[in-house]
Parts: structure tokens; C-alpha cells; sequence
């Protein structure tokens, strides 16, 4: 019998269930339900205006005759709801429909218990949903797969949008008012939240900005299987890892850069105490947790005091003993200490900036070098970037929702004429152009120099390298990759449930033919 075949025996019982319940045929009392061109599937209570006045209604009504004030559990509710609407609502034809009738509990428990309609978007949605963008309580759009999708979800009265607000403010002891219009915070599950509420939000009404956190790892395996990028660029990366290259990740709004902090993590040596730094935690090293430590900044209180920023937590970081830092983001000050960190040993450390190409981020970190230092001389602060980094990596997220590794690029050590710090491109990504209507980006990673510098960092920590990854004419088998991945088996992940195999087994099941060597983990094997 088949490794895929004794997986899918051992998860027979829960995987078969979900999968016939997910394929069951159900009768629409409004005909098809409504879809989108991802296949999401929206409840048809947000769909249909009188469908979503009655939900409002019967919500009120089950609220007014609830005989306890106890804080009754969301299983409990759903026991009790079907009795209310038999006893309350038994000759209201649309609960003859049962998918109506499963909506409409979803729709009570979600309000009373959850975030109203972005419970249900989180619901539908699992780990291909990226953003959710609330644009008053009219308008709610998602970010899916990288798309962005317009929903039929929407909020009642801007009053049910503020709750929802401050419920989610609250889990982390956070609030808006009209002394502090706008506010960040995240969810228990690590989602990061940005608020803003009238008159900052103009539009008339208040506007939400939430970005999810992944229930389930991305491995670099899976990032490979997205095109994201290749077997040499993947190869050469985690060489970079093992051999302490300080990376600084550039690129926009969603373009994948937490996502990438997070899937490099897993090269980092256990030994190594990595300290990652945060506005709002969303980093989740793929390592032990004895070998990481986090810290958060704190925003300042209604008094304006308390606040703890990034560039004073790095420098208490500075005096922790960490081996390797992570800056979660770099915006202002902070870059100083943390260019001081790579130069002062914190070989291996990684930030990201918001930049659109690998030139541009050193035109960035310039730029926020000069803000919190404005009597620094220029030609200093590049100076000090030459030293301090290694390798630029820029991330890309292009108009179909695809992620791309556009460029890897190595800082050299030296500054051209004209002041400009000089880069060498080691891979680049080449887009085809085409002329017809399909809209999807094509193209190939090209292998573009050889790195010098690179090369002699990590053959100073003793890593060896195949210098053959850096000829474009040489066709990489992915077996050469499979032999450097296995030695970095993620066993074990700080933060991440146990049995996340079986639940990547499940949103993947193809992902143990396509990387063998993961079937070590079945059987808590260890290189």
C-alpha cells in the first residue's frame, strides 16, 4: 500500500465525512447559489435583501427571548437555535430549505458569538484568504489566493460594524473612539487589524483592514509549487540561510514577505537564538521553541505614554544574547540599530522594507536612515549598508494574484560613481509578454551572475555550495534539492498544531508524492 494511500485510511473516517458533506447536492430556494469565478460559495442571507432582513429579524428575536445571561457557549447555540425557529418560525416556508435553515443558525451564532459576516468569510474561505478589506458597513471586499474579489457581505447599520470593531479591539486590550480614531491590534489567532472610524474614515462610515494569519504553515516545497520560484532560487536561499547572509525582503503590500520570513526560518541551525521583533506578532518562526524569543512594540495609552517601539526593543534585543534578529518591518529609526546589529555580530539577521525593486530598497533604507538621522553624511549611511547587507530579495505580487520572486540581488562591496551603492542581480525573473487574453503572468527564473561575496560568507561558516546553480544553462534535478531540504525536516514548530501534517495532508493531498521526503514525518522519523 501507497504512502498516500495509508494516510488517506488513517484520516478515512473524518476526510471522506468532510468530503461527501462538502459534494452533497442541496435545493435552492433562489435557484443557484451564488458564486464567484474562485468558487467561493457566499451564503445566500447576505445575498438576497429580504433573506438578510429576515436574519436580522430573527436574530433580535432570539436574542429578546434568550432566558439566561450566562455566557453560553457557541455549541450550545447551535443546539438551541433549530428549537427556536420550530418553535417561533414553523410555517415559514424558506426553513424548508435546510441549507437556508443551516445559514441562518451560522448566521445567529456568528453575531452573537463572532464577528458577524467575517466569521462567515473566514469560514468559507480557510487558508486561501489573505485579506479582508471593509469599506464602511456596505462594502466588504477580500483579498483570496491574491485576488481581490468583491463579496455580497455587508453589516446592517454602522452601529453592528462598530461592535464588531471594538469586539476585535478588545482581545487585545485596545480601543477607537473619537479621541483616537484609528487603531491596530490583532486577533487571539494572530490576524493583524487596522481601524479607522469617522471623521478619519470619510467615506461615511467606519472602515476595517484585516489581514488573516495562516492556520497552516507554507513550506518552502509549497512555495516552489507555486511558481514562486525555482529549484536554483530555492536552493541558493537556504544556502543563505545556513550560511548567515544578513537578507533584507523588499516588496508591496501583499507581495508574500512575512510569509517568505517565515518559510526561511526553517534553514536557521537550532542552536541558533533567533529574536524576532513586531509591531503586531504575525511572524511564526518554523523552529523549537527554546530557539525563539519574540518581542512586540506597545502603542502609547490615551495619555500618550507607554509606548515601546521597534528600534527600543531591538536595542534591548541588542543586550539579550540573540544570535540572529528579525525585524518584522523596517519604517523609520529602527534601520539604524538594525544595521548596526549586522555589522556587530548578528551575522544571519533579516527585516523586510516596502520597496518595488531590489535598487529601490537601498534608496529606502537611505531615505529612513536620513529621517531618524538628518546630520548623517550620505556617503556613511551607504557605507554602512554595504557592510551591514548581504543579499536583497524582491518579492512581487503581480495583477492575477501570483507571488513571484522577481530578483535576487548581492550587495557589493563597493559604491559606484555617483555615490550609488552597486548590486550584483544572481537571479531575475523574465516575464513573457503575450498577446492574447489570457492574463496570466508566464515566464521563467533566470540565473544571472555568480555571486562572489555570497560565496565567501558561507564558506567561511562552512557551507559548500553547487556553483553550477549559477549557470543558467545548467537544468537543476529536483532530487539535488530534495537531499538539502531533507536535512531540514519540520519536526518540530514552535506555535504550529501537532497534527499539521495530517491537516496539510488534507488541503494537499498530493503533497507527499510530490515531496517524498515529508513521509519521514508520518512516523516521527528524524534525519
Amino acid at each position: 500500500m501507497g504512502l498516500k494511500q495509508q494516510i488517506a485510511k488513517k484520516n478515512q473516517t473524518s476526510y471522506m465525512d468532510e468530503r461527501e458533506k462538502s459534494t452533497v447536492k442541496k435545493p435552492l430556494v433562489h435557484g443557484k447559489k451564488p458564486t464567484n469565478k474562485e468558487n467561493l460559495q457566499f451564503p445566500q442571507i447576505y445575498t438576497y435583501p429580504a433573506l438578510f432582513n429576515m436574519a436580522h429579524n430573527i436574530h433580535d428575536d432570539f436574542v429578546s427571548r434568550l432566558k439566561t445571561n450566562e455566557n453560553i457557549s457557541a455549541e450550545k447555540l447551535r443546539e438551541s437555535i433549530p428549537n427556536f425557529l420550530a418553535d417561533h418560525y414553523e410555517d415559514t416556508g424558506v426553513f424548508q430549505n435546510s441549507e437556508i435553515k443551516n445559514e441562518m443558525i451560522d448566521f445567529i451564532v456568528d453575531n452573537l458569538k463572532g464577528y458577524g459576516p467575517v466569521s462567515s468569510i473566514f469560514r468559507i474561505t480557510g487558508d486561501g484568504l489573505n485579506d479582508i478589506i471593509i469599506n464602511t458597513k456596505d462594502y466588504i471586499d477580500i483579498i483570496y489566493n491574491g485576488k481581490t474579489i468583491a463579496t455580497p457581505y455587508k453589516f446592517k447599520t454602522e452601529n453592528d460594524l462598530r461592535r464588531v470593531i471594538d469586539k476585535m479591539l478588545a482581545e487585545n486590550n485596545r480601543k477607537v473612539d473619537d479621541a483616537h480614531p484609528i487603531a491596530s491590534s490583532k486577533l487571539n489567532d494572530g490576524s493583524r487589524i487596522e481601524a479607522q472610524i469617522p471623521p478619519i474614515a470619510a467615506g461615511g462610515g467606519s472602515c476595517l483592514t484585516l489581514r488573516k494569519f495562516r492556520d497552516l504553515p507554507l513550506f518552502l516545497e509549497q512555495i516552489i509549487d507555486s511558481e514562486q520560484m525555482d529549484y536554483k532560487m530555492a536552493y541558493f536561499l537556504l544556502k543563505a540561510i545556513q550560511g548567515k547572509l544578513n537578507i533584507i525582503v523588499s516588496g508591496g503590500t501583499s507581495s508574500g514577505k512575512t510569509t517568505f520570513l517565515n518559510t526561511m526560518t526553517r534553514f536557521i541551525d537550532e542552536g541558533d537564538q533567533l529574536l524576532t521583533i513586531e509591531d503586531t506578532k504575525e511572524i511564526m518562526p518554523q523552529m523549537p521553541c527554546h530557539s525563539v524569543r519574540a518581542y512586540e512594540a506597545r502603542p502609547a495609552n490615551e495619555e500618550g505614554k507607554g509606548e515601546i517601539t521597534l528600534e527600543l526593543l531591538l536595542r534591548s534585543a541588542l543586550r539579550s544574547s540573540p544570535r540572529r534578529i528579525i525585524v518584522g518591518e523596517c519604517r523609520g529609526g529602527e534601520i539604524v540599530v538594525m544595521l548596526n546589529a549586522m555589522n556587530t555580530g548578528h551575522p544571519g539577521s533579516m527585516t523586510t522594507v516596502h520597496a518595488d525593486d531590489t535598487k529601490e530598497a537601498i534608496v529606502r533604507i537611505e531615505n529612513m536612515y536620513l529621517e531618524a538621522r538628518p546630520s548623517a553624511n550620505s556617503n556613511f549611511i551607504r557605507s554602512q549598508v554595504v557592510s551591514a547587507v548581504d543579499l536583497i530579495v524582491q518579492l512581487v505580487r503581480f495583477p492575477d494574484g501570483t507571488r513571484k520572486v522577481v530578483k535576487i540581488s548581492e550587495v557589493e562591496k563597493r559604491i559606484e560613481d555617483g555615490g550609488i551603492v552597486s548590486l550584483l542581480d544572481i537571479y531575475q525573473f523574465k516575464r513573457e509578454l503575450t498577446h492574447t487574453d489570457d492574463k496570466k503572468v508566464k515566464g521563467r527564473q533566470v540565473a544571472m551572475s555568480t555571486p562572489s561575496r555570497s560565496i565567501s560568507k558561507m564558506e567561511m561558516y562552512g557551507i559548500d555550495i553547487d556553483k553550477r546553480i549559477f549557470d543558467d544553462n545548467f537544468v537543476m534535478e529536483k532530487e539535488m534539492l530534495v537531499e538539502e531540504l531533507d536535512k531540514f525536516l519540520p519536526d518540530v514548530m514552535c506555535g504550529w498544531r501537532d497534527d499539521f501534517i495530517k491537516d496539510m495532508f488534507k488541503s494537499d493531498p498530493d503533497i507527499f508524492d510530490k515531496w517524498p521526503h515529508f513521509s519521514k514525518l508520518l512516523n516521527n522519523e528524524r534525519p
